[in-house]
């Protein structure tokens, strides 16, 4: 269902993930913020927590490129240096494939950096179109800005290498970015009361319906009819002429 629904992302640790353990390190550490001795001992022990994570998960592409994108701004943020995005992606993306060079060959990897610098490129252009008065339309708006952009950097590669696309990957995603969220936090908040047995329950019962509700509605998504144009083949020729052809109409 999530597969067809084209948000089988959310499943695999990803780097929402690290930024969501990122968040809420920071907030915990910010105590630790009064003086340059302070400063180092959180950008170490930022750095050391994300590691471990990134440890713990697997070491996925995508999870190697996000806890190397933040080290990057936690020693920015250390050195009280405003970070680049495109500086700290490029710098992620050379130190990983110096330690392993194959990982370029990897749809992951492939499908991670593609996702961001479309993100990076597109995104504000996309939000600059509208401006909305609500906050919470903003909320909204934001997050489809960022779904249409990683999907414009991504499909060519993704219909390129599996043969389909989800139609309506925008209702989904606005469906599980919100959700899978709220999930990680409330998973961090569990495992940080799992001694308290009452409230730990509550917050374990709470969890368990917040990930029903997500595969409800990603169920509901899958059964629309026309809900994935499957069996499309195209070349890695025909690839790269539509990633031209969106490199020109960005220009």
């Amino acid at each position: 269902s999530y597969a067809s629904a084209g948000v089988s992302h959310s499943l695999c640790v990803s780097g929402m993930h690290v930024g969501v353990i990122f968040m809420i390190l920071n907030f915990l550490l910010q105590p630790l913020e009064y003086s340059k001795a302070l400063r180092l001992l959180k950008a170490v022990l930022l750095m050391l927590f994300i590691w471990v994570y990134a440890c713990i998960t697997g070491l996925s592409p995508s999870v190697t490129r996000a806890a190397t994108m933040f080290s990057f701004v936690t020693i920015g943020g250390m050195l009280q240096r405003n970070t680049n995005i495109f500086h700290s992606l490029f710098a992620s993306l050379f130190i990983l494939l110096i330690i392993n060079p194959l990982l370029i060959f990897e749809t992951g990897f492939q499908l991670s950096y593609t996702a961001v610098f479309g993100i990076v490129i597109f995104q504000q252009k996309f939000v600059g179109l509208w401006e909305p008065k609500s906050k919470i339309v903003n909320y909204f708006w934001n997050l489809i800005t960022v779904s249409v952009a990683a999907q414009l950097a991504t499909f060519p590669l993704s219909v390129y290498t599996f043969g389909q696309f989800p139609n309506y990957f925008l209702l989904a995603n606005l469906s599980v970015i919100t959700l899978s969220f709220v999930v990680v936090v409330s998973g961090v908040c569990l495992l940080a009361v799992s001694f308290i047995p009452v409230v730990s329950n509550c917050l374990a019962w709470l969890l368990t319906r917040e990930i029903r509700l997500m595969n409800f509605l990603i169920q509901s998504i899958e059964k629309l009819p026309g809900a994935v144009m499957e069996n499309i083949r195209i070349s890695w020729v025909q690839m790269l002429l539509i990633y031209l052809c969106i490199i020109f109409f960005y220009l």
